[in-house]
């Protein structure tokens, strides 16, 4: 009988030992993925980046050097220009859906739908400092 429950006990530590591995695998690449993709997604890195690949692949001359840098300088204020665009309209188009979803609702619903509203902060517009022209203030 002790052997059995010995057993069971072996079984169950090794049962524990991998769901402790693997939350923390989860946790561990999760935090270095999102690293990586904020990286990726902050403008600051892409004009260096596209520098270091540039200077590494086509090696150009001392004069070359100020000249494409100032090319990419420009590109990527054009791109960030883009970019914060594309956010602004991408967030007024979902609050006109909600305004245009609520005023479907019964009163009912609409206290139902508050729970799937988003909220301005989850829209993430914060890290480009942009306010929402038509979301509803908190």
């Amino acid at each position: 009988m002790s052997d059995r429950r010995q057993q069971w006990k072996i079984a169950l530590s090794l049962a524990a030992l991998v769901a402790v591995s693997v939350g923390t695998g989860a946790v561990l690449g999760h935090r270095i993925a999102r690293q990586q993709i904020d990286a990726r997604n902050d403008p600051e890195n892409w004009n260096d980046y596209v520098s270091r690949e540039f200077e590494r692949l086509i090696q150009p001359s001392p004069e070359q050097r100020p000249k494409v840098k100032s090319h990419l300088d420009n590109a990527v204020r054009q791109l960030q220009a883009i970019r914060l665009e594309t956010v602004q309209r991408s967030t007024n188009v979902i609050w006109r859906l909600v305004a245009d979803v609520e005023r479907e609702l019964t009163p009912e619903q609409r206290k139902a739908f508050e729970a799937l509203k988003p909220q301005p902060s989850d829209l993430n517009l914060d890290v480009l400092n942009v306010t929402p022209t038509d979301a509803p203030q908190p």
